[in-house]
């Protein structure tokens, strides 16, 4: 399958996606070289490559959705088409008969 063949939608959450997890990449990298309170030399000493892992694969969750959402949000309307007005369609008047009513 090529890379044109997949939807736009589809192409802009993975990639969006994907810059998530390399932000997870960083922070984790960083909790363990940093140590910050003992963090991640415990995390070494007591968990192990596993808990390195899961603990890159959850916050990469968490970047990641933090992410497209906010590529979603600052989309500036460019899939709009190009002229600033977007094609409507006719809708003829439809005539609507109401019986009266009485109250009382």
């Amino acid at each position: 399958m090529t890379l044109r063949r997949i939807p736009a939608a589809v192409r802009f959450m993975v990639m969006h996606g994907v810059v998530g997890l390399g932000l997870s990449t960083v922070f984790v990298g960083a909790v363990l070289w940093a140590d910050p309170g003992g963090v991640g030399s415990l995390i070494l000493r007591v968990g192990g490559w596993p808990v390195v892992a899961m603990l890159w694969y959850f916050s990469g969750l968490t970047f990641g959705a933090v992410q497209i959402a906010t590529a979603v949000m600052l989309q500036d309307g460019q899939d709009r088409p190009a002229g600033g007005r977007r094609f409507r369609l006719p809708v003829p008047p439809v005539p609507v008969r109401a019986a009266a009513r009485r109250r009382g």
